[in-house]
């Protein structure tokens, strides 16, 4: 039997925000980003032989962390960069001013979907504990980004890879945000979009999982759902009607 649902933790990006922009347009309004602010730091190099360090340092960082699920943060791919053009020991403010430079253009480009203030102010006002755990090279970022679309008052807990320096499937995460809201894993419900980060992490945590297929998959699915849902509004629905069921 499912125990009462008291909490709901739920994914950022593609979730409750999505890119108004191609990737490639964004990354490329990043990289330039960072370039303008390193450059008045008097960085000697090119855009293009700065772009392509910037790129050789994100996918040392992704080598690194993807077979491990660690994260290394966008502050320590940038000192990484920032060494490379000859600047050493860079002090903690120049570092942090380079990466907010960094997603400056980014930020702009994340919008809510439709449905997700609606569906976060149910969940609310419906008693459930709100968290958001996400995947992100940047605490700052997905701060900012929950500031930016007005969200950031619904969670009682955020957490994000780069705080903890690991990632979704990892259970340590999970359990954290758990612990945060002093909830047990089958009291609570995580709600996102990767099959193999969100649903399979919280899963073998023993929290309930519902998978947002917002777009149609590329390939068959991996694992069987708990339960699947296309939109916030069905996701409010299904935690509802498991509630409901605890009352009977």
């Amino acid at each position: 039997m499912r125990d009462s649902i008291r909490a709901v933790l739920v994914d950022l990006g593609h979730t409750l925000v999505y890119l108004n922009k191609p990737w490639e347009d964004v990354s490329e309004a990043n990289m330039r980003s960072v370039y303008a602010y390193l450059k008045g730091a008097d960085v000697k190099a090119d855009l293009n032989k700065f772009s392509a360090t910037f790129a050789r340092a994100l996918e040392d960082a992704s080598s690194k962390s993807d077979p491990f699920k660690i994260e290394i943060p966008m502050e320590e791919i940038i000192s990484r960069v920032m060494r490379k053009f000859g600047i050493r020991n860079p002090y903690p403010e120049f570092v942090q001013g380079a990466m907010e430079a960094y997603y400056q253009p980014e930020l702009q480009s994340w919008k809510l979907f439709p449905d997700a203030i609606q569906a976060l102010t149910s969940i609310d006002k419906n008693g459930y504990a709100l968290g958001l755990i996400s995947n992100a090279k940047s605490d700052w970022a997905v701060h900012a980004i929950l500031k930016e679309n007005g969200i950031e008052k619904f969670f009682r807990v955020i957490l994000t890879s780069a705080s903890l320096r690991i990632r979704k499937p990892r259970p340590e995460i999970f359990i954290k945000a758990l612990d945060a809201l002093t909830v047990r894993p089958r009291e609570a419900t995580f709600v996102g979009d990767s099959l193999d980060a969100d649903v399979i992490g919280a899963r073998n945590v023993g929290i309930h999982a519902i998978y947002l297929r917002r777009y149609p998959p590329e390939h068959a699915l991996a694992v069987d759902p708990e339960a699947t849902a296309t939109n916030l509004t069905e996701v409010v629905k299904i935690i509802q009607g498991w509630t409901d069921d605890q009352t009977l």
